[in-house]
């Protein structure tokens, strides 16, 4: 799955105090294909093309297994914007967990990333990297507890990571698994999941 960076002009540079605010206004006018999603990354703005068939069945197979576990008024979301202000980041995982209390009124507004409890990112082959490095420093600096990666693509072999304890820029601790491992999801989850039908991504 491939990215397309895109260059928001402009007649003036923004404060650095207005700099959020500027990136979040060009990232709410961006014009997206169908099924795509803006990101707001180092490198500016970015879209990310919809995912392939394969990786939606492992999302699919994930939210099996979460939902019995959530209280009634928490969420499910696919694709949703989640913004990181400190880090002048503004990620869209493949899924989030949220509160129903978090979700904004307004149309195409960006969670706030305070109150999720968990992301999970099914890595692409083109964009692996990010999910490892960036992608968990992002979600560190917000704060958000615990970030899953299901990675096809790790260069140890095909493997699920959980990261946990946020510290600054990074996870305090991480644990992987082989792929088709069960993995041990947490408090407020306290889950086994079991990873035995995700299937490896084509793309």
């Amino acid at each position: 799955m491939g990215t397309a960076v895109m260059e928001h002009q402009t007649e003036q540079a923004p404060a650095e105090h207005d700099r959020w605010d500027f990136l979040l206004r060009a990232w709410h006018e961006v014009d997206m294909p169908d099924g795509w999603r803006a990101e707001i990354r180092e490198v500016g703005i970015v879209l990310v093309p919809p995912p392939a068939p394969r990786h939606n069945s492992n999302i699919y197979k994930i939210e099996r297994q979460l939902i019995p576990r959530l209280p009634d008024d928490w969420e499910l979301h696919q694709g949703t914007g989640v913004a990181i202000p400190s880090s002048l980041r503004l990620r869209a995982p493949d899924l989030v967990v949220v509160p129903d209390a978090s979700i904004p009124e307004e149309r195409g507004a960006p969670l706030s990333a305070d109150d999720i409890p968990l992301v999970v990112e099914i890595a692409s082959k083109g964009n692996a990297d990010d999910d490892r490095g960036a992608k968990k420093h992002d979600y560190a600096a917000a704060g958000i507890p615990l970030y899953l990666l299901v990675d096809a693509y790790d260069p140890r072999g095909p493997r699920i990571t959980l990261h946990s304890a946020p510290r600054g820029t990074d996870y305090a601790d991480s644990h992987a698994v082989e792929w088709g491992e069960p993995i041990e999801l947490p408090e407020p989850f306290e889950l086994k999941l079991d990873t035995g039908g995700f299937l490896i991504p084509t793309d």
